[in-house]
């Protein structure tokens, strides 16, 4: 068997790649016709994997170009939604719904610890699918259930994503403006498009320096440094919330952008 997963595929994804004792490869991130040439040649049951929002830049999966790619190679799909889940889409399905390849798909993946603010997690197939899982998932079988606390949050949760539509409009709302207010003053937020945004700082010596002061003014924001992404591409990494007010999000980018051209990260 044979699994290939975006480089830039979550650690989670890694560790269950390992799990499987498939062949394991990696193709460049959001390149299909790199993943066509990891695929081509190979006979026995292919796996690609991919994510739905890329948890450390913020940008989208290519599928459509992954499906065209899978299609040829008699490869199926696996995609990560954690952070795109409840969020993408007319009705909150993830990317998959955006951009009309639900069922394209053979294995949806997501968290309940991101847009649902809970534990836990989902896996979404055939029915021969979950059911195989049932059985034969080590890590699964080994967990404990859910807590009814948890479950009871997560309902809840739901219920809202499902009833109050107009908080995905906000949240869009939202990821334009910071978006706008950020690169207006040339803060480098590579290619995000979601409301995962990368402030790309690549100076690992001094990026925890940069969040204490940005902490000290009155923004807390997470720092990530190697090992979660590579040596010299350390970076902030902000989630913007259909909560945010525009107050907040002027008063926060203003703070970011002051502290920013204090250590030469922006003019």
């Amino acid at each position: 068997d044979l699994i290939v997963a975006d480089q830039y595929a979550h650690a989670s994804i890694v560790d269950g790649m390992i799990l499987s004792k498939a062949t394991s490869r990696f193709f460049r991130h959001n390149q299909a016709d790199d993943l066509d040439r990891k695929l081509k040649g190979f006979d026995g049951k292919k796996l690609v994997i991919v994510e739905g929002v890329y948890s450390m830049d913020g940008d989208v999966t290519a599928l459509a170009d992954i499906v065209e790619v899978c299609r040829a190679r008699g490869a199926r799909i696996m995609i990560d939604e954690a952070h795109s889940a409840f969020v993408y889409g007319a009705t909150g399905k993830g990317i998959v719904e955006d951009v009309g390849l639900d069922d394209e798909v053979d294995i949806h993946l997501g968290t309940f610890s991101k847009s649902l603010g809970g534990q836990g997690g989902y896996t979404a197939g055939s029915l021969k699918l979950i059911n195989y899982l049932r059985g034969f998932s080590r890590s699964r079988f080994f967990s404990c259930a859910l807590s009814p606390v948890v479950v009871a949050g997560l309902r809840k949760a739901l219920e809202i994503a499902s009833n109050e539509p107009e908080l995905r409009t906000k949240l869009w709302e939202n990821v334009a403006h910071m978006q706008k207010l950020l690169g207006d003053a040339e803060v480098p937020i590579g290619d995000s498009t979601s409301q995962v945004i990368p402030i790309m700082v690549r100076d690992d010596a001094r990026v925890l320096a940069m969040g204490e002061e940005l902490f000290r003014e009155g923004v807390y924001i997470n720092p990530v440094i190697y090992p979660a992404v590579g040596k010299h591409k350390s970076r902030f990494r902000m989630s913007i919330s259909a909560a945010h007010t525009p107050e907040e999000l002027e008063e926060g980018a203003a703070v970011i952008v002051r502290v920013l051209q204090r250590f030469g990260i922006c003019p």
